[in-house]
Formats: C-alpha cells, sequence, structure tokens
C-alpha cells in the first residue's frame, strides 16, 4: 500500500519536527512498556499461585504506569502545537461523513492533554483518569500525526474525461460481473470516497491486462472507474493519499469475556488422560454454552458474530453477503451447542468406567499385540471351490 501523500508545507520546521518526533517516539515506546508489563504479568502468573501472584502483579502493573506516565510528560509540551496543526488541516478537509468526527476526535485529545496538565499540576494525582488520557494520546497518535502534517487541501484525485470513463466504467460493471476482476488494495480518500486498485483485461487489448482505480462498492451500480494504467506502480503513484480507516465499535473495544475457559488443547489431553465419564462430562460443560460463564461454543459464536459485524459494516454488497452466511454459521453453532449439550448430559447418565483391560503400552519394552476393545468378527466362511465349466 502507497504511503499517504505529504502535502505539508510548514512541516519541516524545526518546532513541528519536533513535535511530530516526540508524538512518534511516545506511541512507539508506550507500546513497548505495555507489551513489557503484560509479559512480565503473564510469566508471573505461570510460574505462581493466585495468592502470591496478586501483589507482584499490582507491583508490575504500577511500573508500567509510572513509566507511561513518564513518557507522557515528555510529550505534553508538545501537545498545543500538535493540535493546532490538527485544527488547522481539519478545516481543508472536503465534506465527507467522516468530518464531524474527527473534529470531536481532536477535541477529545485536547480535553485529554488539558486534563493530564492540571492533573500533574496537583499534589495528588488521580492515577485512573490520568492513565485514560496516556492511552488516548498512545492509541491515537497515528490520526493525530496524518492530520498534523498536512497543510492546505488535500491533492485532487486521478479523473478520466467524461467519454473514456463511461466506456471503462460499463467494462469494469462487466468484467466484475464474468469474475474476471483482481482486486489489489482498497483505502478511503479525504472525500470519503472507497478507492480500490484492480486488475482487469485490457477493454482496447483483450489479451492483455490493465490496471484501473475505481471509486465505490465494486459490487454495487455506483462503482466508477477514475484512472486507467498500464502498471501497477503507476497505478498507485495517482492514487489519492489514504485517510485512516474506521472502528467496528465506536463505543469502545470489545470488552473480554470474564474469566479464563481452558485451551482446546487442554481439553483433549483431559479427555485423553480420562477414566470415567464424569469427566468428559466436566470437559464438555467448558465448550457448550450454559450461560453461566465463558464457554469455547459462546466464545465461537461470538466470534462469528464480530466477523458478521465487520462485514456489515464494510457498507459494500460482498460485505453484506457475507455478514449473512455467517450469521448462518451462527445458527449452525446453536444446533451444535444443544447436540454436545445432550452428549454431556448422556456422559453424566451414563456413569461408565473405562475397562481394566485397557491398560497403557509399556515404554520400555517391544510393545505386545494391541488389545482389542470388541470382539473380533467372526471368520468368514470359505467359498466351495469354482469348477470351471465345459463349453
Amino acid at each position: 500500500m502507497t504511503q499517504p501523500r505529504n502535502n505539508s508545507g510548514e512541516s519541516g520546521s524545526p518546532a513541528v519536527r519536533a513535535a511530530l518526533d516526540a508524538l512518534a517516539a511516545y506511541a512507539k515506546r508506550f507500546a513497548s512498556i505495555q507489551a513489557r508489563g503484560d509479559d512480565a504479568v503473564a510469566r508471573v502468573r505461570a510460574s505462581t499461585g493466585w495468592p502470591e501472584h496478586v501483589a507482584v502483579e499490582r507491583a508490575i502493573v504500577a511500573e508500567q504506569h509510572r513509566d507511561q506516565e513518564m513518557e507522557f510528560a515528555a510529550l505534553l509540551p508538545h501537545t498545543v502545537l500538535l493540535i493546532d496543526r490538527a485544527r488547522t488541516a481539519m478545516e481543508f478537509q472536503p465534506s465527507a461523513r467522516h468530518v464531524a468526527g474527527w473534529n470531536l476526535l481532536v477535541d477529545d485529545l485536547e480535553a485529554a492533554a488539558d486534563h493530564a496538565r492540571h492533573l500533574s499540576e496537583q499534589s495528588i494525582a488521580d492515577r485512573s483518569t490520568s492513565r485514560q488520557c496516556h492511552v488516548t494520546w498512545a492509541d491515537r497518535a497515528r490520526f493525530l500525526r496524518d492530520l498534523a502534517v498536512q497543510v492546505g487541501p488535500p491533492p485532487p484525485g486521478p479523473e478520466l474525461p467524461a467519454a473514456e470513463e463511461a466506456r471503462w466504467t460499463a467494462h469494469a460493471h462487466d468484467v466484475r460481473r464474468r469474475h474476471m476482476m483482481y482486486l489489489y488494495e482498497s483505502r478511503y480518500d479525504a472525500a470519503g470516497r472507497q478507492i480500490t486498485v484492480v486488475e482487469v483485461p485490457d477493454l482496447d487489448q483483450p489479451t492483455e491486462d490493465c490496471i484501473l482505480i475505481v471509486a465505490g462498492d465494486v459490487d454495487s451500480a455506483t462503482m466508477r472507474v477514475l484512472g486507467r494504467y498500464d502498471t501497477l506502480d503507476q497505478a498507485q503513484g495517482d492514487l489519492p493519499a489514504a485517510i485512516q480507516p474506521g472502528v467496528l465499535h465506536p463505543r469502545g473495544k470489545f470488552p473480554r469475556s470474564a474469566g479464563k475457559v481452558p485451551p482446546l488443547a487442554d481439553l483433549i489431553e483431559q479427555i485423553a488422560s480420562a477414566t470415567q465419564s464424569q469427566e468428559i462430562a466436566e470437559v464438555l460443560d467448558y465448550v457448550v454454552s450454559d450461560g453461566a460463564g465463558p464457554r469455547h461454543l459462546s466464545q465461537l459464536s461470538g466470534l462469528l458474530a464480530e466477523c458478521a459485524d465487520f462485514a456489515l459494516a464494510t457498507e459494500t454488497v460482498t460485505g453484506r453477503d457475507l455478514s449473512v452466511r455467517l450469521r448462518g454459521l451462527m445458527v449452525q453453532t446453536d444446533v451444535l451447542d444443544r447436540q454436545l449439550r445432550h452428549a454431556l448430559i448422556a456422559f453424566q447418565d451414563t456413569i461408565a468406567v473405562l475397562p481394566p483391560h485397557r491398560t497403557p503400552q509399556p515404554r520400555h519394552l517391544i510393545p505386545p499385540p494391541a488389545v482389542r476393545s470388541t470382539p473380533p468378527p467372526p471368520p468368514a466362511k470359505a467359498a466351495p471351490p469354482r469348477v470351471p465349466r465345459r463349453l
């Protein structure tokens, strides 16, 4: 994917360069500190029991937050300039659906910086609120940087003459219907248009392929061709600048399920080492959905729901079709869940134990013949000898 064009004019000034460098460094170090702390917590949980690791985990998290707070303190003097640059860039944005949301994000970043600055001046800081400010700036550093480097309106994208556009657009719709279009990449430009780079058979030389830049959903009637190119490099050099894509959950990240479920590999191992049907029922209880906590099938259903929501959120014809298919898989998951619940109850009612003759194989001796769990089938009756006929 080509990088967004930098149409900055004043971004080369020392103050702006220093602010952009500080923003990039903060985002990188924040993520590094977060990953290092998370790894340390995971190691503590794996090596100690619950009563022992609670205090150690709290100390690790507290140190993690202190380190991130120090990094934000280094960024704080640059926040006013970064916000000012972002507001200037927003004044030149073309009218589009995302502009109002972007203005709110800039306002939110400014409020977070002001709040963090106010807390840093207090003798007793509100650590939880202060951390929210740090996380906000880390999560939206790329968004702010992309705005801060812009000066003036975004450069115009490619455009074909009306007659050529109509001819190539009709051709693009035709090859898409015949499944002869290859999609290279997709993005949104500053005007909120979905821009896609595709490869199709050349309209004038059908034995050759060419590259098109198209606007709109490639599976809808609104798709139109913006440019035609001989090579992919030529097309990528003429692409409108990409803007940051949206998020699936605008109100925040999808909450994780409370509690832990053993991995499927561990459950399979428990089944392999089980000796009683009750143990199998206990394993299946981690799989079927019962409303009492996270289970594998409920998590699978949640995963399918997230995928379906994402496909629908792309607002494309293919996305809508894919969302319907994923919802269908969720129905099949519900059927599987009910069948497994019946199996769980059957295992509970069976009260079965594996017969003792199923002994483990020796590990240091030549293994004896395998013990059959079912009687061998009776020998087949020998067929009478076949006497050749005389002709």
